[in-house]
């Protein structure tokens, strides 16, 4: 490698050192006819421009929560990249099963709803929102609400007037709302 490559992380199939290029990103054993990995990321995901930063975290994380995607009326949409074991990368909406109901907690552009919400007779509306307090929720902040009806640690939020505070949220007792414990 010389000295100008940039290594944006370690791919998740050979262990070797991902790069940037002019397409995208790939494993620096992904080099010519013989490369021993076949791994590659494309620089544009669903109409949108990928960050290195936003590389590095998939990478690191194998998931990532990402706003701006766009389908091909450019009708915007957000979605959680997921990269398995082989390095291929899937778009999921699904985060989580719902506390309430059993449904599917999906991602939307303002917050992640319950799928159940049009079901007859016995619609879900449960809702967690994507910003609480000025806090932009996490992926790990609304499975441990749904799985375990409280997070983890406290999330700095905000007053009205401007002062900082932390609280963990949770479920309501009837676990219809996510509020502040």
């Amino acid at each position: 490698m010389d000295n100008e490559t940039k290594i944006i992380g370690r791919c998740p199939v050979c262990g070797g050192n991902v790069v940037k290029t002019c397409k995208g990103y790939r494993c620096e054993n992904n080099t010519g006819e013989d490369g021993k990995c076949g791994l590659f990321i494309n620089g544009v995901i669903g109409n949108r421009k990928m960050s290195d930063d936003e590389i590095a975290k998939l990478l690191e994380k194998r998931s990532i929560l990402l706003d701006g995607f766009a389908t091909k009326e450019w009708k915007a949409f957000p979605t959680v990249l997921v990269m398995g074991d082989d390095g291929v990368i899937s778009m999921e909406s699904i985060v989580a099963r719902c506390p309430r109901c059993g449904g599917e907690i999906r991602v939307g552009a303002k917050a992640f709803n319950c799928s159940n919400y049009r079901q007859e007779g016995n619609p879900c509306d449960f809702v967690i929102w994507r910003n609480i307090g000025g806090h932009l929720m996490t992926l790990d902040d609304v499975r441990e609400i749904c799985a375990d009806g409280v997070t983890s640690r406290e999330i700095e939020m905000y007053g009205e007037n401007g002062a900082i505070y932390r609280r963990k949220l949770g479920l309501s007792p009837d676990k219809t709302k996510v509020i502040k414990v």
